[in-house]
This record gives C-alpha cells, structure tokens and sequence, in this order.
C-alpha cells in the first residue's frame, strides 16, 4: 500500500501540480475538441475463422454476412467458388456447424441451345416481422450472351430447415456490362419487404449504374414489377447498397464515385415518401459519410451499416487509406456515427492486415446488446481468402458508479460490469470499471494474461497498466497541469507522474492506494484508490480517463496499448467520466 494525499492535496487540488510563481510564465497547453460517446474496442481473443473448415480447401471464400435469430442462433452466409453456403451457432458461437448449401451454381441454356455456368455471389440474409428466413443473392453468368445477370431469392418458414426453390426476381441484361449487383434486405414498419441493388441494366449504352429497389407486399411471395431508381448521379457509379431503417428514415449507404475514388456516402428518404423521387447529384438528401472526408485519391469502398440499440448508426467500408494504391489490398475500417446517421468518425480497423493482404466485402452486424461483429474476406493470415469474425465490445459513456470499495487487489466485490475493454493487439486484454464513494474515486482492473513478464531491475518494464486521469476535463493535447498518469505493474510497483509543460514529471507517492494481485496463471487484478481532493478541484465533475494495458518482453520491449480512440498524450482523446 502507499499513497499520495500529502503532496496531490498541495499541489493538484490548489491548480494542479507545479503551477509556475513567475508571474511572466505565459505557458498554456494546448487545448483538443473533446472526443465523446461510445466506442468499439475489437477482442483480438475473439476471432473465428468461419470457413472453409478444417482441412477443406477453397480457393476463395468471401462476402459473409452474420445474423442473430429471434431464437437466439446465429447464421452466417457467405460466397465461395461459385456457391452460396450457411453455417448455424446454437451455442453463441462456440462452434459452427458444418457448411449447407443455400445457392448451387448452375448451367443455363437459353433458346438457341448456347450454354454458360451461372455463378452465385453476394449472399444475404433477413428474418421477417412474421420470423420467416429469406435470402438473397446474385446470378453472374460466366459468359456474356446467354443468360441474364439476376437477382434471386429462396426462403424458409421452418427456421432454416428447409427451403424453397430459388425463385428470379429481377433480371439485368445478358452481359457483364449490364448486369445488377450485391442485392441487399430492408422491411418497414408497415411489412413492405425491399431489395435494394446497384443496376446497369439501365444504362445500355454507358458505364453509369444507378441503385434500384423492388417491393413486396406478401412477405416475397410476389414483387414489384416496376422497378425504383434510389439514387444516381449522372456519369458516376452508385454502387453496392445496404440499407437501414433509423428514426422515420431509410438510409442507404453506398459508394459514390463523385471525384477520384469512391468514397462512402448515405442516401436517405422519409419513410413516407420512399423513394418517390430519386437522390440525385446535387440532392440534400445524399451526404459524404465521414465528418472528415478523405483525400481523393483514397479509395473508400463497399460500405455496410447497422444501428445499435442505443441509437447510433455504425459504418464499415474498405480502404486504402494508410496503405498502397492497390485498392484489392485495401482493408476494413469501421466508423461510428450519431444516431441521425450522420458525422461518422472514431475510426477502427477490426483485423490488422499486412500491406500485401486484404480484408474486403465486409459486414457488421448486432451480437448481443453490448456487443458487434466484423466480418471480412481476408487473406491476413492465409495466402487465399478466407471468412473471419471479430467481436467488438460497446464501450458506452462512462460512468462512475457509487460503491464502497475495499482496496486489497480482489475484484469480486465489483460485480460483473467492466465497461472498459482493451485487447486488440493480442491474446492479453483489459477489463476495467469505475466506483466512487466517500470523496474517493476507484478504478478496478482485471488482466487476463498467461504470460507475466517483468524485469527486476525496472519497475516500468513488466506487464501492468497506465491509468491516466484529467482531474478537469481540459481536454488538453499535451501532459499538462492538472493531468496524472498512474503506473502498477503486476507485482504491485508503482510510479506516479503528472503534466508538466507537456512532458510527464515523477512525483513522490503518498497517499495513494493501489494493489495488485496474481491470479494464479491467467492474469493479475488492480485496484487503485485515489482522494478526489487530491487530483479534482470541481468535486464530482466530470473528468476524462484512459488506461493502457502493457505487455513487456525483452524482445519487444514495452508494448502499450491505450483505450480505442485514445491518444496517451491527448486528453481530449480520452473517455469522459460523469458521476452516478
């Protein structure tokens, strides 16, 4: 035990530490826009190849899409070698079944006996109002001529048992010129079902697409003949629709190719009016995704949406954006946005992919209530395209709970809500939550780590975890006055360091408690202790906190992974904490 009443008390809470006397010091830190609201911090421990399975061979496999059912399965569909393919969770994902055939690539011979192998790609996947399953795909036949590219549908109302023939619904032209793509599910409140798809059947005589929808009223029984134009910019290439009921709006996002690359942008409609007019080029109705638009040359592509139960609208795409030129080695990225569905910004990279690899023809969609999955095409760790799951964890607004704590390195009195989550960069990871009570604030930390390292000549190079305090949510861009960093490594050797004209100072602990404590071969526990009169002038104001999860080794070195989102340095980066 040791603590840091004595001296935090002097000097944070009369200004913070080290406040210069000269009176012509005019040093002021630099100040940041405050970076608020839920985050997604991705499980590296989580990951899942789902297919191809065991020793099977495939020389791609790509474009899956990951739905939980009402009754708590999961279904994951995906493309491979001309087939469509779905594997089924019971047991929230422990373990997968083995793959069933959905959509079977087929011969098609037209009238004048000329023949083509009919390919299927793009697979995807709804559970209606009334919990019937349909699924959608593409038809792209491997020559131009014959047969007609195709949107096409089978269903089950057995929960997946069994299913319909595979029933035609829309038919592009017989060359890959003009064809229609990437077909994608909506259903509105009123229990119109919808399918969205880019469309060059229009355009016979150019290389423009536009995006096109076909309604049903019976649950996809029968379908619109008339077809909708969503949206279209003349001479451009609307591509790759996904769809999203928020509010009593429907968005769709898709990639626009308006200047140089594509780029990510959402297209939206009232739901009372659906659609009765097309979004144009110049239309207030289509936007640029991202709150910070990205350089033109950027390629930013086949985006995918989803909103979150507590309202927010998430974004995920592909780009080259921090990577080469080649676009088919573009990764994943995924962007939060308001629950408008608008200002996407946090970015995260789900899966770290090499420069030569790739992670495309990507999803996101709802695990559980707290919780995303990322799917992606990726070769990250494979020569050949494989399909790969990630979880991210919902971090919400966080919160400092009322609770008495007793610091002594054992976190089961804390209850079983950890809202912080680190671990993206290996098996290691971070749980951590927040408590005050009695003018005292508490941070209680559980590591789960296999392999404790440390040196015995440096207290700083070991496992352990940074906490980083802005006691009056400055929300600065540099250490400075009023900030601290905490450091206890697994064995419970600690360092106290606070801002000082943007470098980090060491202070003498006293009065301060932290403890940390093993947990046999899996990890260590923390607790630290910390006076609010010591750190906070505004007693139980906000404030705004980030730990770092350190993993040591001596090939390595210190290898410091901070909160997603977060910047050590920036405390404008970090998460604001409000008191409950």
């Amino acid at each position: 035990m040791f603590g840091l009443i004595g001296y935090l008390a002097m000097c944070l809470f009369a200004g913070g530490c080290n406040k210069s006397d000269d009176p012509a010091d005019t040093y002021k830190p630099l100040t940041g826009d405050p970076v608020d609201g839920i985050r997604i911090a991705w499980d590296y421990s989580s990951m899942q190849k789902l297919a191809p399975q065991g020793d099977r061979t495939l020389g791609w496999v790509g474009y899956p899409r990951v739905r939980r059912l009402n009754d708590g399965r999961l279904i994951a569909v995906y493309e491979t070698q001309g087939n469509g393919e779905m594997v089924e969770s019971t047991d929230n994902g422990k373990h997968w079944s083995q793959p069933v055939l959905t959509f079977q690539k087929h011969t098609y011979t037209n009238n004048q006996g000329e023949s083509t192998d009919v390919n299927i790609a793009n697979t995807e996947l709804i559970q209606l109002q009334n919990g019937d399953l349909v699924m959608a795909c593409n038809y792209r036949p491997a020559k131009d001529e014959i047969a007609p590219f195709a949107i096409a549908i089978r269903r089950s109302t057995d929960g997946g048992q069994s299913w319909s023939e595979s029933q035609v619904i829309y038919e592009a032209g017989p060359r890959f010129r003009d064809g229609c793509w990437e077909p994608a599910f909506l259903q509105l409140p009123n229990g119109e079902l919808q399918v969205y798809f880019a469309n060059e059947s229009p355009f016979r005589t150019s290389d423009e697409q536009n995006i096109s929808m076909i309604h049903s009223t019976d649950n996809g029984m029968s379908w619109s003949e008339d077809v909708k134009t969503v949206c279209f910019r003349e001479g451009r290439r609307d591509g790759m629709p996904v769809p999203l009921l928020v509010n009593d709006e429907i968005l769709v996002a898709i990639e626009d190719n308006k200047i140089g690359q594509f780029k990510p942008y959402i297209v939206r409609s009232k739901v009372s009016e659906n659609w009765k007019t097309p979004v144009l080029a110049n239309s207030p109705h289509r936007e640029s995704a991202l709150l910070k638009p990205l350089p033109d040359d950027i390629y930013a592509g086949a985006p995918y949406l989803m909103k979150l139960p507590s309202g927010e609208v998430i974004l995920s795409y592909q780009t080259t954006s921090g990577r080469t030129t080649d676009w088919e080695r573009s990764t994943m990225e995924v962007a939060i946005g308001d629950q408008t569905g608008s200002n996407f910004t946090k970015l995260s990279r789900p899966f770290a992919v090499p420069l030569d690899r790739e992670a495309k023809w990507n999803s996101i969609s709802l695990w559980d209530e707290r919780t995303i999955v990322a799917a992606a095409t990726t070769s990250f760790r494979s020569p050949n395209c494989e399909v790969w799951i990630i979880k991210g964890h919902l971090i919400p607004e966080l919160k400092a709970v009322a609770g008495d704590i007793q610091v002594d390195g054992n976190i089961n009195e804390w209850g079983a809500d950890f809202p912080i989550f680190i671990g993206h960069q290996g098996e290691a990871n971070l749980r951590a939550a927040i408590r005050h009570h009695d003018d005292k604030l508490f941070i209680g930390v559980n590591v789960n780590d296999s392999q404790l390292t440390s040196d015995s000549n440096n207290r700083i190079r070991a496992d352990g975890v940074y906490l980083y305090l802005d006691a009056n949510n400055q929300n600065l861009l540099e250490p400075g006055e009023g900030l601290c960093r905490f450091w206890c490594n697994f064995k419970g050797e600690t360092k106290l360091e606070k801002g000082d004209r943007g470098q980090w100072k060491e202070v003498e602990l006293d009065g301060v408690q932290a403890v940390a404590k093993t947990k046999s071969d899996t990890g260590y526990q923390i607790e630290f202790e910390i006076p609010l009169a010591a750190i906070q002038q505004n007693k139980l104001a906000d404030f705004r906190i980030n730990l770092g999860l350190v993993n040591y080794s001596q090939s390595a070195g210190i290898q410091e992974e901070n909160l997603v989102n977060s910047v050590a340095e920036a405390s404008n980066t970090w998460c604001r904490v409000t008191f409950r």
